[in-house]
């Protein structure tokens, strides 16, 4: 084999075991994902209510709220599972869901007031750019200016006195 060859099979090789790694973690992470399904304690709650709780919390973690209300929605989440009373843990549920989605609307309304507030802000940063670099060319074109406009005069001598 000439050189040229030795380096195609070995970017062949190379290229190849990249992507058996990525369909090996691709293949890990799913597995991963799909074998640590929650078990629900010891209480019997719906599943269908759990579900829809978690799928809210989940959601209001989304939107972006700060880490200490999602920690305390999930705190509680983790308690009504661990309860034996259901109906308790079903109240639990049911004022979990309520927080997460007065946490999701609230993160959803501030991220929009962050987006209006920086494409508000664009114009009025290319304006302030504009101002500056159009007085910073206009002062750099009358030094220029005046460099040329200099006359050229004779020295004259110091006179001995």
């Amino acid at each position: 084999m000439n050189s040229r060859q030795r380096h195609f099979v070995i970017t062949y090789f190379v290229v190849g075991a990249f992507l058996i790694s990525l369909v090996w973690v691709n293949f890990s992470y799913t597995a991963a994902s799909n074998s640590h399904n929650m078990p629900l304690g010891t209480v019997s709650i719906s599943d269908q209510k759990f579900k829809e709780t978690f799928a809210v919390v989940h959601e209001a973690e989304a939107a972006g709220p700060e880490s200490s209300q999602i920690k305390d929605l999930v705190n509680r989440l983790n308690l009504a599972l661990n309860l034996t009373d259901e109906a308790e843990a079903g109240a639990i549920l049911d004022q979990i869901k309520g927080e997460a989605s007065q946490l999701r609307d609230a993160a959803s309304l501030r991220s929009y007031y962050n987006k209006v507030f920086v494409f508000a802000m664009v114009p009025v940063a290319a304006l302030i750019v504009t101002v500056c670099v159009h007085y910073a060319l206009r002062r750099h074109q009358s030094k220029v200016e005046r460099m040329m406009n200099l006359k050229i005069r004779e020295k004259r001598e110091a006179q001995n006195v």
